[in-house]
């Protein structure tokens, strides 16, 4: 097992095809809030995350490794039972959300029920006219949830060669089948020859056959 289905539990959850807006500067920017808020609605309505004191929501092109992120937080010694959010990103304020990329958001128990119970609140204030990071960012900043940062949890890099990183608990995006398989080879202890964001796995996948 692998990413989410390596966690103590886990669901996978489908959507639709997220649009496309554009910052001031002319880069794009998904605007997928409304497609995020129909998936955590689903895991509402599942009720998965009752049983569990951290719920993580993971992107498909993002390696998520469970045991790195287990030891990541233990290391952050958060307070139990209190509505907590973990900035994953140590990166400029601007290009990383003010800390906290959507690719791997990590809530407590207690957050994700404080937004469960406010999440008609924050649609109708907030709107869905951005990205979804900056939706849940701004969603719990103006709910009183609180955060810690975890610099090391990830930060963007096309290239699998970066899973060499063992300081990381996940890696995005890897948006190629084989970049995924040949990141999580190289985590195992597997290497791959990368060159230029590009894995030579040295074998086929079969689904992709």
């Amino acid at each position: 097992k692998a990413s989410i289905f390596a966690c103590d539990g886990s669901d996978v959850f489908h959507s639709w095809k997220s649009t496309k807006g554009a910052w001031d500067t002319g880069e794009a920017t998904l605007t997928n809030t409304d497609v995020f808020i129909n998936v955590w609605d689903q895991v509402r309505k599942a009720g998965h995350y009752t049983n569990f004191e951290w719920t993580v929501k993971v992107d498909a092109d993002a390696l998520l490794l469970p045991d790195r992120l287990k030891a990541h937080l233990a290391a952050l010694r958060p307070p139990a039972n209190r509505a907590i959010y973990i900035k994953n990103n140590g990166m400029d304020k601007g290009l990383g959300n003010n800390g906290f990329l959507g690719a791997v958001e990590v809530f407590s128990r207690v957050a994700t029920q404080t937004y469960f119970d406010n999440a008609e609140g924050c649609h109708t204030t907030l709107g869905i006219n951005a990205g979804e990071d900056g939706f849940f960012k701004s969603c719990m900043d103006a709910l009183g949830v609180g955060f810690m940062t975890d610099a090391q949890l990830f930060n963007p890099d096309f290239s699998p060669g970066i899973c060499n990183n063992q300081q990381r608990a996940a890696f995005h995006p890897l948006k190629q089948a084989v970049n995924w398989q040949c990141c999580l080879d190289i985590v195992n202890g597997k290497p791959h020859n990368v060159v230029y964001g590009n894995c030579d796995l040295g074998y086929s996948l079969d689904f992709l056959k």
